[in-house]
């Protein structure tokens, strides 16, 4: 499905996207060893799989992806996000083997929910919820092997704040709608071999020295027979929660 330009623009995904990047340039230093691991994990995926075909989803950036490793390895390389930057489309244009994807990886939920969220008589969570149909992105290709790239905690995210400007959650959590999109796409990712990286716990420190831990999945991860764990600073001068310092804490994990 793709989505209207206009409708992600409006619901904040070109903003998040331009977002991502101002906060890697100011925290460069603090963000190195997170995708350093990261890359290194996906590189040494799929060493007993014979596969011809990778697709990349949540490629963004492409800050945390092995490209060239990944195209030495595979015949094909989807990139798949919501929409990539031109600087990437710039980037990967004489990789013959890439193949670029823009694709809404909530399963459909964006245009649903930007639709949804305009109709009348859509007034609670739960009657939002029940009609929300997701189905599983790509169609159009068929990967032999995934990569979910730092991305299962972001897929609710913006779709999270968009909804609550509407007026949702106010006397409801939101447990169950970040449950819903978390757990469709690990469904659907772990059907066949792949790997996964992910932030699953935010941790904040405030001026004071308070701390608090606030949870990013809500979903069962993938059982692998590979898994790793790490954290890194996100964000050390307080500009995504005033005055606080944010840690992330990661898992990752390959199955077969």
């Amino acid at each position: 499905m793709n989505t209207p330009r206009k409708v992600l623009r409006r619901m904040g995904f070109i903003r998040d996207q331009h977002g991502i990047m101002n906060r890697y340039l100011r925290e460069k230093s603090h963000w190195h060893a997170h995708l350093e691991n990261t890359r290194r994990f996906i590189s040494s995926s799929f060493t007993g799989v014979s596969a011809g075909s990778v697709a990349v989803l949540g490629s963004g950036w492409l800050l945390d992806v092995p490209i060239m490793e990944l195209t030495e390895r595979f015949r094909k390389v989807y990139l798949v996000d919501i929409f990539h930057p031109p600087q990437v489309r710039k980037r990967t244009e004489k990789l013959e083997q890439v193949e670029l994807v823009e694709a809404d990886l909530t399963g459909g939920a964006i245009e649903q929910v930007w639709r949804l969220t305009r109709e009348k008589g859509v007034k609670s969570l739960d009657s939002l919820v029940e009609k929300l149909l997701l189905e599983p992105p790509l169609s159009r290709v068929e990967p032999e092997v995934t990569v979910s790239v730092n991305l299962l905690n972001q897929l609710d995210i913006i779709l999270f704040d968009f909804l609550k400007k509407k007026g949702y959650f106010r006397n409801e959590p939101a447990d169950r709608f970040r449950s819903l999109i978390q757990s469709f796409h690990v469904e659907w990712i772990s059907a066949s071999p792949g790997c996964l990286i992910t932030d699953t716990t935010e941790l904040s420190t405030g001026k004071a020295g308070h701390e608090s831990a606030r949870p990013l999945i809500f979903t069962d991860l993938p059982e692998g027979f590979r898994k790793e764990r790490w954290s890194w600073d996100f964000d050390t001068q307080g500009t995504y929660r005033a005055g606080s310092r944010i840690r992330m804490e990661v898992q990752a994990v390959e199955w077969s």
